[in-house]
């Protein structure tokens, strides 16, 4: 897979959007669920042949995972932070 740089700038800006379209995606559970919907949309349209489309939503579901997971870590070794402050980019490792 290509290497990637999630910013918290983005996750906001996407879920800026999808609140644009309805609001009860303040929710950040529902906005990932839109947000897995659309990958699942995008790979069955993708024009990719359907026997290799099941490898690659494998490759993302196992990419969301991975990402979960060092989440996860940061978030855990992390000192709880004060509401509404800023912290530290996040990056994989």
């Amino acid at each position: 897979m290509t290497e990637i740089v999630l910013k918290p700038e983005l996750i906001k800006g996407l879920q800026e959007v999808l609140v644009k379209h309805d609001p009860a995606n303040e929710d950040p559970i529902l906005a990932a669920q839109y947000l897995s919907a659309v990958v699942g949309s995008i790979v069955s349209t993708s024009g990719i042949p359907k026997a290799d489309q099941g490898d690659i939503l494998k490759q993302l579901l196992d990419f969301t995972q991975y990402v979960y997971d060092q989440q996860s870590k940061s978030n855990e070794s992390a000192p709880p932070q004060p509401a509404g402050e800023a912290f530290g980019k996040w990056t994989p490792k």
